[in-house]
């Protein structure tokens, strides 16, 4: 049988009618029949989703091992068994990392094709799109589709606002799934390669945007802030904050701190001159309650110096 046959028949025309129903579902609006069949996907792939992103994060928190191993072991064989060691100890399969990644690439290009086949604009491709249809009237009623959704022509190629969308997005996203503090401690390898992913990731996906019809970029634009919100929810931003998104000169001219800088600790403020309110120290206790444990403690020294004054019976004896 034919891997085209396959794609068409299981994939392909159930895809079509089943974006043709959510438009007929969304008062034939086919954006956001797009955004109800990311919605969908992402319900479908979330027991997946959550285990990619607990892989992920555990294995972020194995890179100091790693790299430790890399410098240990010069031997290839020896290093890759020490390696599958920290993994099974760990708990962590690499390859679950691209678990949602892999599962997302066929439907990104099986997406691309329905786009291209409900969206069609002549009149053969209307006649195409109507023999790919199931024998259902609802199906057979609804088009030809409309390609307008919120000013952008969903079967046009190069939308910019999508693409800054898709780049920004994507961006963050690597930026969370991503620890600079653990890539620090693993060396200057991997803060390089972490760096260059978080960049070239996005410019990726961003110039497949600007090429594909804008249907297909705002799929991808939905899933991914989808994406950075359950990464957010469930998982956390990791070491992300809003502040770093500031580049470190524009903080140094506005008197900021560097991003990432830690919080001074709170220090005993001096008395002024004629205040009679005492100082507070980091645990709480003040100046006064300070003095006043000094002097019992000075008190408590001076009696056990003192000598201890003799018994009756001991005098008595030194008498006679």
């Amino acid at each position: 049988m034919p891997i085209g046959f396959v794609w068409q028949t299981f994939l392909e025309t159930p895809l079509i009618n089943f974006m043709i129903l959510l438009t007929v579902v969304s008062f034939s609006s086919y954006g956001i029949a797009i955004l109800l069949f990311t919605v969908v996907t992402r319900l479908v792939t979330f027991p997946l989703t959550m285990r990619t992103m607990r892989s992920t994060k555990a294995m972020q928190a194995i890179q100091p091992q790693l790299q430790e191993l890399q410098k240990k072991y010069s031997d290839p064989r020896r290093r890759s068994e020490e390696t599958m060691k920290v993994y099974r100890e760990a708990g962590v399969n690499p390859i679950g990392c691209l678990g949602t990644q892999l599962l997302q690439f066929p439907i990104f290009i099986a997406l691309y094709q329905v786009i291209r086949t409900t969206l069609a604009s002549t009149p053969e491709g209307v006649l195409s799109l109507q023999g790919r249809l199931y024998d259902v009237d609802i199906l057979q009623n609804a088009i030809p589709l409309s390609t307008s959704f919120l000013f952008i022509d969903l079967g046009a190629n190069g939308n910019l606002l999508l693409v800054a969308v898709v780049f920004a997005s994507m961006w963050l996203q690597q930026r969370i799934t991503s620890s600079r503090t653990v890539a620090s401690a693993s060396g200057s390898q991997q803060q390089q390669m972490n760096q260059m992913m978080q960049w070239m990731m996005p410019a990726m996906f961003a110039w497949f945007v600007m090429v594909v019809p804008a249907g297909l970029g705002l799929y991808w634009s939905a899933t991914t802030v989808i994406g950075i919100v359950l990464q957010w929810f469930f998982i956390g931003p990791g070491d992300f904050t809003w502040g770093s998104l500031i580049p470190d000169q524009v903080r140094s001219r506005l008197a900021l701190a560097p991003a990432g800088a830690p919080v001074p600790t709170t220090q005993p403020v001096a008395l002024a001159k004629g205040d009679t309110t005492e100082a507070r120290t980091d645990d709480g206790e003040s100046s006064g309650d300070q003095r006043d444990r000094r002097r019992r403690g000075n008190r408590s020294r001076t009696r056990s110096t003192r000598p201890q004054p003799r018994s009756g019976r001991r005098r008595r004896r030194s008498r006679r």
